[in-house]
């Protein structure tokens, strides 16, 4: 009796799915991922205010979208905000219509971002090598200092993260499948479609380069990407980005225009538009902080970097699956570098690949070279925990300096102003922490000694775990030094109906009060067509100094919020004039300043 047996081609040997379903280790490993994420992004959206600045012109904006029942044009406090697409806007949205109006409504979105962009980092790395691969990259990830902090900000860099990394999926599984590669190269141009409408142009312009340099090296990636260019994913394409641009243009005939010289031709540049001034930090401070927000694996890789480069990376034989995170990489953070605005938060969308690579180099390694990794590591913890205790002893130094500071406030000085009994109750974080990547990192060279290279990444990753939760509720506790949260939850109970409220500084610094305060307000000193250069609101909302003093005298409560340092210009003009300076409440930095008494 024969016995006959399907001979599998080459095509699906090396590129099509593997014949025998994967293991339940693969499965166990993934859902430990997804668990991981979710507890770190989402179970912790609720802790702390929202920031002004970026989240406060997310979340105000969507708020306000959400009152005034207008679905298509963000605005805050009242003024167009068409810097960026919508998309955000409208997934903000639909999480407050689900949870409500709340800072943890504003911020699951940015959240569940992170966890999809988790699973697509375990699915690429499965993809490139195997399922260890990218359970290790995903771990990595997150595991970073960066994510810890920068990936539960309101802003939409997350969720591009999420849509490129989605992009690149889809791109891939296209290049390795014959089959239903149409699907795939559709999801690719859907993915890259929405990441425009949620940031820009870049959100195809970053995934086509990766994919245009790949097709540059490898012939068989230039034979299959050229599927990519055919005219019905370009349509896609348009449909789902261009109905938006064109109603912003119809209703706001200068948007284009804008939006070329301040997105495109200022990032360029590194300019702002309005003010033209550079935008971003020098490229030392630059590499400086990403060495901090990719903590702890930009100091555990250093070694092998460094001394095993060529076994690392290995120049004479790259392989597409080592090329693919090289580009990806590159074509993110060496523009940065060198063009645009160098923001740190400009290059999230390439710290999944860098995870991709950070598994890849540790399992290049040399053992003593991952020992040497490991042991700076631990280094690291034991100065947190010397830290630690230099809180302690400093606290009564830091009391009795506060008082001598001088009256240049600004978002950073307000870290030099806080209280020292603030600083002391970072104690606890700083002790954790350094526990924790001490202990570990012996764990980790246990198992660097032991030969078992990937249980010393995890054991190095989860040592992060306890220090991200630590950095997460730091941030929620100097809100109030960059949040006016507190601010208009007190205004909110003490206006009556005709009650006003005045903010001096610009949109930006006050932004929180979108979201928190119950009603619009008032910007003093500000430049009209700087902070609403498409056009300003039906209501003037922009005074100067003698219309603040106008309304001061009328009957109706009149709050004036001012920085502290501004106290000393803003008490004489009072006094002489109304003989009262009664100040109501303070949060951060911040004063209000009222007319009544």
């Amino acid at each position: 009796m024969t016995v006959g047996a399907r001979t599998f081609r080459i095509e699906e040997t090396l590129l099509e799915p593997v014949a025998l379903p994967p293991p339940p280790t693969r499965h166990a490993l993934f859902a430990i991922l997804i668990a991981l994420a979710v507890l770190l992004h989402v179970a912790t959206i609720g802790s702390g205010d929202l920031y002004s600045q970026t989240e406060g012109q997310y979340a105000g904006a969507a708020k306000e979208m959400v009152e005034t029942h207008n679905w298509l044009l963000p605005t805050n406090n009242g003024i167009p905000r068409l810097q960026k697409p919508p998309l955000l806007y409208w997934l903000i949205i639909v999480s407050f219509k689900l949870f409500g109006v709340n800072a943890a409504a504003a911020r699951l979105p940015v959240a569940l971002a992170s966890v999809v962009l988790v699973a697509l980092i375990f699915l690429i790395g499965e993809k490139l090598a195997d399922y260890w691969r990218g359970f290790l990259a995903s771990l990595i990830y997150l595991s970073f200092c960066g994510v810890f902090l920068l990936a539960r900000i309101v802003m939409p860099e997350p969720v591009v993260s999420a849509l490129i990394a989605g992009a690149i999926f889809c791109g891939l599984c296209g290049y390795q499948r014959r089959r239903y590669r149409a699907a795939w190269f559709a999801g690719f141009w859907i993915c890259s479609a929405l990441a425009c409408l949620t940031k820009g142009l870049l959100g195809i312009v970053y995934p086509t380069a990766i994919f245009l340099l790949l097709s540059i090296f490898y012939r068989e990636a230039r034979l299959r990407f050229r599927a990519l260019l055919r005219w019905e994913y370009l349509l896609i394409f348009c449909l789902i980005v261009a109905p938006w641009h064109i109603w912003a243009q119809w209703h706001f005939p200068g948007y284009f225009g804008y939006l070329v010289r301040s997105e495109w031709i200022g990032h360029l540049r590194g300019l702002n538009d309005a003010t033209h001034d550079f935008k971003g930090v020098p490229v030392y401070q630059f590499l400086g902080m990403h060495l901090a927000w990719w903590f702890p694996w930009s100091i555990a890789l250093l070694p092998g970097v460094i001394f095993a480069w060529r076994r690392i990376i290995r120049p004479r034989g790259i392989e597409f699956s080592d090329a693919l995170p090289l580009c990806w990489m590159g074509v993110i953070f060496v523009p940065l570098l060198f063009l645009g605005q160098r923001q740190d938060y400009y290059s999230m969308s390439m710290w999944s690949a860098l995870a991709l690579w950070a598994a890849l180099a540790w399992s290049r390694m040399p053992n003593k070279l991952r020992a040497a990794g490991a042991i700076v590591v631990c280094s690291i913890g034991l100065m947190s925990a010397a830290v630690a205790l230099f809180l302690t002893n400093a606290a009564q130094t830091l009391n009795g300096n506060w008082g001598a500071m001088d009256d240049r406030w600004t978002a950073w000085e307000a870290l030099h102003n806080m209280p020292a009994s603030t600083w002391l109750s970072f104690r606890p974080m700083f002790l954790i922490s350094g526990v924790s990547l001490v202990s570990l990192s012996l764990v980790a060279l246990y198992f660097i000694f032991k030969q078992r290279e990937k249980l010393a990444a995890v054991a190095l990753s989860v040592a992060m775990i306890p220090a991200g939760l630590g950095m997460m509720e730091s941030v929620a506790r100097i809100a109030p030094y960059f949040s006016l949260a507190n601010l208009g939850r007190h205004l909110n109970a003490t206006l009556d109906e005709k009650g006003e409220v005045l903010f001096e500084g610009p949109l930006n610094d006050g932004s929180s009060l979108i979201f928190y305060l119950n009603r619009k307000f008032s910007l003093v000193n500000q430049n009209p067509q700087k902070e609403a250069p498409l056009g300003t609101p039906s209501i003037d909302i922009f005074l100067d100094q003698d219309a603040v003093l106008k309304k001061w005298t009328q009957t109706e409560a009149v709050y004036l919020i001012v920085e502290q340092g501004r106290l000393g210009h803003w008490k004489p003009v009072l006094t002489d004039r109304f003989h009262i300076f009664h100040q109501i409440t303070t949060s951060g930095t911040y004063v209000v300043l009222s007319n009544q008494l």
